[in-house]
């Protein structure tokens, strides 16, 4: 099969290559935001200046039905000028996102062009905490090393935050002046649309997720199956009656910001957080005990900067109040004041600060940056005392 036979003149100047959002959740924020990029960069690149005719980008969203989203999808990625991949930890874990990397890629290998030249345009959609990330991150960063919020947060926080905007739209001009200077100066053949299967380099991948911990009466004795979301007791501990379970809140939030979540039950293991970051939630009921007491003293061992801690109990009881606020100011007691534990008493409160204790956690770990996985022998765990943080609520 010649796979550099030319076809009609393509329509697309660039495709934009991004992980869909869970086909349960239709909803999902990340798509949303997606869409909005897209729609904004095919209006700057209409605002270059010229009187050249612009062409729009293809992205699988403006498809309909969906059912043709695979056919045209594979006829675009053969017309397009510009490769524009959203990269996050998803995107560069993920087999079928760089499969269409690995293909255009050889689409410009046929072509004699470089494969990370002008043609493969990345930008940083969500930052990686993964070592074995930072060269393609790099190359995401190169066209903002200037614009800090971008470093920090990449595009998405860019795309939604007001306060970000004028950052936004100096990106998409760049982008937009570089995806049509290299459309109309150096054109890219059409070739011939994929077929079968791409075969992806080997590369080692990384699934670094936020690990939510439950401490609360009646866990399992033994570790059992503790590794994942189901099957566990913490998926069931509802501390204010009639809501959903916390983790549930925990596992929105950290989806919300594009991070693979584990739940597990506490097991103590000084190395629980040492890759990820995450949060311990304690019902005081357990310091009534031995064994939960000892539970949450093996939980202060595990502890680490990017780790949150919050202890939660329902006050909303008049017969439960006293007694419940008392269990929660010792178990405060018990945690180190450099750990900053949070006390929570009604769902409201809960409800409001999740999202942000999730994203604090997140920004310390990609502060830290400790390398996934760690090599050589284990990182020495950082002191708490040693690293006082700013006090912090959860609704800051």
């Amino acid at each position: 099969m010649n796979h550099d036979r030319p076809l009609p003149a393509g329509t697309r100047y660039f495709f934009l290559s991004y992980v869909p959002p869970p086909t349960h959740n239709e909803r999902t924020p990340g798509d949303h935001w997606v869409r909005r990029f897209y729609h904004d960069l095919n209006l700057a690149i209409d605002g270059q200046p010229g009187v050249r005719l612009r062409r729009r980008g293809f992205a699988a969203f403006t498809v309909r039905p969906p059912e043709d989203r695979a056919e045209q999808r594979r006829l675009a990625l053969a017309e397009a000028e510009v490769f524009v991949p959203l990269y996050s930890p998803d995107y560069l874990n993920r087999d079928d996102t760089r499969r269409e990397r690995e293909w255009f890629r050889q689409r410009l290998q046929r072509a004699g062009r470089p494969t990370d030249g002008d043609n493969i345009l990345p930008v940083l959609w969500t930052p990686s905490p993964a070592a074995v990330h930072a060269p393609d991150q790099a190359r995401a960063l190169a066209m903002g090393t200037d614009v800090d919020a971008y470093v920090a947060d990449g595009m998405s926080a860019l795309c939604r935050l007001q306060t970000h905007q004028k950052a936004y739209q100096e990106l998409l001009g760049r982008l937009a002046r570089h995806i049509v200077d290299t459309a109309e100066r150096t054109p890219l053949q059409p070739a011939e649309p994929p077929s079968g299967r791409t075969d992806v380099p080997s590369s080692p991948t990384s699934e670094v997720p936020f690990r939510s911990v439950v401490i609360a009466p009646d866990q399992p004795s033994s570790p059992g199956r503790l590794n994942g979301r189901f099957h566990t007791h913490a998926d069931r501990w509802r501390p204010f009656p009639g809501q959903r379970p916390v983790v549930d809140d925990v596992t929105d939030a950290a989806q919300r910001l594009r991070l693979p979540i584990d739940v597990r039950d506490f097991v103590p293991d000084t190395d629980l957080f040492r890759d990820c970051p995450g949060v311990i939630m304690i019902d005081p009921l357990v310091v009534e005990t031995d064994d939960g007491a000892e539970a949450v003293r093996a939980a202060v061992d595990c502890l680490r900067n990017w780790v949150g801690v919050v202890v939660i109990v329902d006050a909303s009881v008049p017969n439960h109040r006293t007694h419940a606020t008392a269990l929660l100011d010792r178990t405060v007691a018990m945690i180190p004041a450099p750990a900053r534990p949070l006390a929570v008493t009604t769902h409201a409160e809960w409800q409001a600060g999740i999202l942000g204790l999730v994203d604090r956690m997140r920004r310390r770990y990609l502060d830290a940056r400790p390398a996934y996985p760690p090599p050589g022998p284990p990182i020495s765990k950082p002191r708490l005392s040693e690293h006082p943080l700013p006090d912090e609520g959860m609704d800051t």
